[in-house]
């Protein structure tokens, strides 16, 4: 469940509001959508159109609290398809950042799976539970593993919004935890595992102990070539299968009465995606006998 609700003007600029707010004004005049039901055309006081509708998550997230630079959704689409990410899976992220990838990944997995996320930094990683309440991704308050928290302050707590909703429509499908995870992956039998940090390449032996042999992925994502190619050869020296690095460039098109042209701007470069599957091992009397 969604606790925020979008504004769309007659020019098509959006505006995020929380679900209990029930004015809003602009440039173009002022409206008043208390009881007002989604998929409404409101005209303000002086004549102009609104539309109230629901959000879809690229909205929240295109607008939610950051602490890093998140991924973008043709990153963040190429992980889930050449993963094969589906419903009831578990997934394993690192690190949480403002938690762009890690809502997105909830949905995929659905109210059937879960995603556990780790993350060094306590500050970085309650910025990302507020952003994860924002669309039921966890519930309120949601403790972190591997923090102690004090007391919420009257600011922390207007973060969070109209909570019985969260708890009853949400997925709540995302565990938060703090922790390095070069170190080691508490989790086993994972499906997926989801790298978005600069080392990917020491947590590769980890990897390989923890993926569900039969079906295990992994996904690095990094922005340097020289980044990939380490991760690439630690995939090889582990023995993974099915090794894949891909680019992704965006370039929106301009269509207007005049003719149709690539934008003067684009998505170029962003990060370098790197995809494998873990080699299943052999069975010890089958090693015996090769023997």
């Amino acid at each position: 469940m969604k606790t925020k609700k979008l504004i769309i003007d007659e020019r098509e600029k959006k505006y995020l509001l929380k679900n209990k707010v029930n004015e809003f004004g602009n440039d173009l005049g002022v409206i008043n959508i208390s009881d007002k039901p989604l998929g409404t055309a409101i005209k303000s006081h002086n004549g102009h159109e609104f539309y109230l509708v629901e959000p879809t998550t690229y909205d929240i997230i295109k607008k939610m609290k950051r602490s890093v630079t998140t991924l973008l959704p043709k990153d963040i689409g190429m992980i889930i398809a050449y993963c094969g990410i589906e419903d009831g899976e578990t997934v394993v992220e690192a690190g949480t950042g403002s938690a762009a990838l890690t809502i997105y990944l909830a949905n995929a997995v659905g109210k059937n799976g879960k995603v556990i996320t780790y993350e060094k930094r306590a500050d970085a990683a309650k910025i990302a539970r507020t952003n994860l309440e924002i669309v039921g991704a966890v519930k309120e308050n949601q403790k972190i593993i591997g923090i102690d928290e004090e007391e919420q302050t009257e600011s922390e707590k207007e973060e969070i919004i109209e909570t019985n909703e969260i708890k009853e429509s949400g997925l709540c499908n995302v565990i938060q935890k703090i922790g390095d995870i070069t170190e080691g992956i508490e989790e086993t039998n994972i499906d997926v595992l989801v790298l978005d940090m600069p080392d990917p390449w020491n947590v590769v032996e980890h990897a390989k102990k923890a993926l569900n042999p039969s079906k295990g992925r992994i996904a690095m994502y990094v922005p340097y070539i020289e980044q990939a190619k380490k991760g690439v050869e630690a995939l090889k020296e582990h023995g993974f299968l099915d090794i894949l690095t891909v680019e992704c460039i965006v370039r929106n098109m301009d269509i207007s009465e005049k003719g149709v042209r690539p934008s003067t701007r684009m998505v170029g470069h962003t990060g370098y995606i790197t995809v494998a599957r873990v080699r299943p091992q052999q069975e010890p009397e089958q090693e015996q006998e090769q023997l």
